[in-house]
């Protein structure tokens, strides 16, 4: 099961370099940034919400919905945060280095999450070999840049 996981996490990595070229290419079509996020936006809903029906499930109860810390419903925000790189940042910085670095800040970024256990995360401490990993990405990604 665990591997299942790790596939699913690199399946994710892909489409990940996958959808900055389809949000420039959408962007490109249609000749604007902020209407290609919305849309891409809109795409997501209801694709979720599709996948929500086919599997069954309900929605959440008030109570459950009341329940959940204020900062977890910023994830779709976060999202936008993501579309709107996708269509502004990495047309100009390339494939490559665009990802790169959303790589390399989001492991940094996921170290210091694991390391403090915060966002409910689990406390996994960032050790000489965690942050020796998080240094090379880091110089991964300046080589990138350079060349």
């Amino acid at each position: 099961m665990y591997l299942l996981f790790i596939l699913f996490a690199a399946g994710a990595g892909i489409t990940s370099a996958l959808q900055s070229g389809t949000n420039n290419a959408l962007q490109k079509a249609l000749g604007t940034q902020l209407w290609t996020v919305s849309i891409v936006s809109v795409v997501t809903l209801s694709v979720s919400l599709l996948l929500s029906l086919a599997a069954g499930e309900r929605l959440p109860s008030g109570q459950a919905i009341a329940q959940a810390p204020w900062w977890s419903w910023t994830g779709g925000v976060l999202g936008i945060v993501f579309v709107l790189a996708t269509v502004y940042a990495s047309p100009r910085l390339g494939a490559g280095l665009f990802v790169a670095l959303i790589v390399t800040a989001s492991t940094v970024a996921a170290l210091v999450l694991d390391h403090f256990g915060w966002m409910g995360f689990e406390v996994h401490q960032a050790g000489f070999g965690r942050i020796a990993g998080a240094v090379l990405m880091i110089l991964g990604v300046a080589l990138i840049s350079i060349f």
